[in-house]
């Protein structure tokens, strides 16, 4: 059989004796720098490749966040719009890629900015603006929309006017489509660049591909697998005792103390989703060839406390409208459940029969993963209606700690005259333009009030009030209570109200 020795074309050497030098350059020199410019461009191959891959990794854990949104805003409007705003502005995640960068934003901050762009966008949408076919990008009066734009003035009052919700709602939908479409394009653009880097990579061999054989005299022991793991057994303590022929002789009458138990380890908890179960989480349902390829490459994955956080990550998903999420984390969870009770050699027998669609394997699965998400959405319902009924959300209520006092309501007519004048005792030496100021101020922060608030405010009723501030979450009726003391709008001082949590 004759030998091929083609692969040693493939060789990249930085030292060859027979490199043409340039007649003014000695050899040396430019062996040198033929040496480094070999290394320069293969590390930056590489860096190129680390940072497609990453990118990847990343458009991996926004996408379905997006496709969350997206299906909330179809089915509630532009109404869960504002609210998923509003709690990325408030209470944001401080969870963000392991890039290692200094200034490394975090994945809510990045949906924030999303979100803001778009519903920048959608806003000039609905106020008459084009959206070109070849771009995509939003064009009003001859410029593309960007932050320098700012935003119609509709659109920046609190409130959107119930005359535009439904066209808003209707291009906030086509905006954030667009978005995905966007990203799905510019992962097959990665993932072609990724190939063609790699096979630039591979054309030549170079040290680190090679690999010596027939050195070593031992073995080297092969990892444990995740599905080799037994369960935890009783810790057993071992106690010395020396026995006497009479045993209450030697000590006090007052017995000894029994040591205290060491802590069971029967239990073991579980913690948030790593890193890892988080990107084979996002994996869609269905698709068990990129989950038996995702498990392949990384079988951390198939361990107890991953099975159980995924159920987890599916109770909180559930309970926050995110209902794709929660079905793909179940979907998951019942393939690691599956995968440790077959067993390593069963894994790729089971996987096998679900990517050829085994009609009796499918089956069985999907009628195991309805169950399964039909008992966690029920569940999450009835835990729901259990805490509306105990009353158990959060309350800010107006109310005077002094039961003699009346709380009133000094609420403003309109903006200040131009014409104003200060007439009474004291006001000679108010500064005209500051009161005028303070009343500006006071009407704009009675205008930027939801309008339910404003029509039990104009009742002059406590309980209205109380009612409206009941309905609202906790920080945004703390902002309002404080806004209405800025403007002087309570008719007492601020010692005689207290913010009573329910």
């Amino acid at each position: 059989m004759p030998l091929n020795y083609s692969k040693w074309d493939q060789l990249e050497l930085s030292d060859d004796s027979d490199i043409e030098e340039h007649p003014n350059v000695d050899k040396k020199s430019m062996i040198r720098w033929k040496q480094r410019d070999i290394h320069e461009k293969r590390e930056a191959r590489k860096r190129h490749i680390a940072q497609l891959n990453s990118e990847l990794s990343l458009n991996a854990v926004l996408r379905p966040r997006i496709e969350s949104i997206l299906t909330g805003v179809t089915q509630k409007g532009v109404d869960h719009y504002r609210a998923v705003q509003r709690r990325l502005k408030e209470s944001p995640s401080d969870e963000k890629p392991n890039t290692g960068a200094a200034n490394q934003p975090t994945y809510d901050m990045m949906i924030s900015q999303l979100l803001q762009d778009v519903f920048r966008e959608s806003a000039w949408i609905v106020q008459g603006a084009k959206v070109e076919s070849r771009s995509g990008n939003v064009i009003w009066e001859g410029k593309k929309v960007d932050e320098n734009s700012g935003q119609p003035n509709w659109a920046e009052d609190a409130t959107i006017p119930d005359g535009t919700k439904d066209e808003l709602t209707k291009a906030l939908e086509e905006r954030l489509k667009w978005h995905l479409d966007e990203l799905k394009k510019r992962d097959g653009q990665v993932e072609k660049e990724i190939e063609q880097e790699e096979r630039e990579q591979a054309k030549k061999i170079t040290s680190e591909g090679i690999k010596e054989g027939w050195d070593v005299s031992s073995v080297a022991k092969p990892k444990p697998s995740p599905l080799d793991d037994k369960p935890k057994t009783k810790k057993t303590e071992k106690v010395e005792t020396i026995e006497v022929l009479n045993p209450g002789a030697g000590s006090s009458s007052t017995p000894a103390a029994p040591s205290a138990p060491a802590e069971s380890d029967d239990e073991e908890d579980f913690g948030p989703l790593t890193p890892s179960a988080r990107a084979f989480a996002n994996i869609p349902v269905g698709d068990f060839e990129k989950s038996f390829e995702f498990i392949k490459q990384d079988a951390s994955v198939l361990t107890e406390s991953t099975h159980d956080s995924l159920l987890a990550e599916a109770f909180d998903a559930e309970r926050k409208g995110e209902k794709e999420l929660a079905k793909r984390c179940v979907h998951q969870s019942l393939l690691v459940n599956y995968c440790r009770q077959l067993g390593r050699d069963g894994v790729g027998l089971f996987f096998q029969k679900m990517i050829a669609r085994n009609p009796k394997s499918v089956g069985m699965f999907n009628e195991d993963f309805q169950k399964t998400y039909q008992r966690i959405s029920q569940r999450t319902a009835e835990m729901i209606a259990e805490e509306a009924a105990a009353g158990e959300r959060e309350q800010i209520q107006l109310v005077a700690e002094d039961p003699s006092m009346t709380i009133g309501f000094n609420l403003p007519d309109g903006p200040p005259p131009d014409d104003l004048r200060l007439e009474g005792e004291g006001t000679e030496e108010m500064d005209i333009e500051q009161v005028k100021a303070f009343l500006q101020r006071k009407w704009e922060i009675f205008q930027g009030f939801p309008e339910k608030l404003k029509v039990a405010l104009k009742t002059e009723s406590l309980d209205e009030v109380n009612k409206v501030l009941g309905k609202m979450k906790v920080a945004e009726a703390e902002e309002v209570v404080e806004l209405m003391q800025e403007g002087g709008m309570l008719s007492f001082s601020e010692k005689g109200v207290r913010d009573m949590t329910q």
